[in-house]
């Protein structure tokens, strides 16, 4: 476990086993309940075997440093880029999950020679095609930026949460009967909870944080150039995510030689627990392409 500075921010980063680097880009979009605070990824242990996976809180991300310029999607990709050398690597595999999904296609527009390959799992080329989402999304980073961050906290507890409804990760791929007893605890409970024990200051700054880290995402779109990355690539898609439906991955990496791409069908977001043998996949598609 340590931090590093890197492109003006503390990043926190911890490395498990030894082997081919494999950085891993976590998804949510900043603030609190994001990065590695909610424990270390279960299938860490079985890839720490073969690889050196290097975990990492982004910026404005768990005990990562929360810097108040404009976030952006390249600045994200050159934050992994300037971690790897800090570590002495000129070369890694880079997967992203869900929101780190298009960092990891950012990171390999950006550095094709540092890209061994991606995978990409649970995630979309852009961030919603919401149109009423995105306006909301504007109009709150508006309020940040031109009236600052106690007015777009306000904003939060008058009118509500703006962006993507990551709590449907949660959710039942399939509807569920009513069941008798109490209620289960879900992932919005959890961080309701983590913020009771916050200090005000505090969540105003890491509020803050999550919406300049929206705001890399609100216009970026990388089915464009998708079609330029040469370096081997998995895409990885439950066909049921209802965080990002409809991602149009099929047609985005048809007849692409250097993409492999599977859906699971029935299957929502959160492919590590919701379909195991993803995992197996992910193990045997980096070993192939470590040499």
């Amino acid at each position: 476990m340590a931090n590093a500075e890197i492109n003006g921010i503390s990043l926190y980063y911890e490395i498990h086993g030894s082997g081919f680097p494999l950085v891993f880009v976590h998804g949510g979009f900043g603030g609190l309940g994001t990065g590695l605070g909610g424990g270390v990824p279960s299938w860490v242990e079985r890839f720490s075997h073969d690889f050196e996976v290097i975990l990492y809180d982004r910026r404005s991300s768990g005990r990562s440093g929360y810097s108040e310029d404009t976030h952006s999607m390249s600045q994200f990709a050159g934050d992994i880029q300037q971690l790897l050398v800090h570590l002495g690597h000129d070369r890694a595999h880079i997967w992203g999950t869900s929101a780190g999904g298009p960092i990891t296609l950012a990171f390999g527009f950006d550095y094709p020679e540092v890209a061994q390959s991606l995978v990409i799992t649970d995630s979309a080329a852009w961030l919603s095609q919401d149109e009423d989402l995105l306006s909301a999304l504007r109009k709150r980073i508006e309020i940040l930026e031109n009236d600052g961050p106690e007015a777009a906290y306000q904003a939060r507890r008058d009118e509500g949460t703006v962006g993507l409804d990551l709590f449907a990760a949660n959710r039942s791929d399939q509807p569920a009967a009513k069941k008798a007893g109490p209620k289960a605890p879900t992932g919005a409970d959890a961080i309701r909870a983590q913020l009771a024990g916050v200090p005000r200051e505090e969540r105003i700054a890491k509020y803050a944080g999550e919406l300049r880290t929206y705001g890399a995402y609100i216009d970026w779109d990388g089915s464009d150039r998708f079609g330029q990355l040469s370096m081997p690539v998995l895409v990885l898609y439950g066909a049921e995510d209802r965080v990002f439906p409809n991602a149009g991955w099929q047609e985005l990496c048809a007849d692409k030689r250097s993409v492999v791409y599977r859906a699971y069908e029935g299957v929502g977001h959160g492919l590590a627990t919701r379909a195991p043998r993803s995992m197996d996949e992910i193990c045997t598609f980096l070993k192939m392409n470590s040499s």
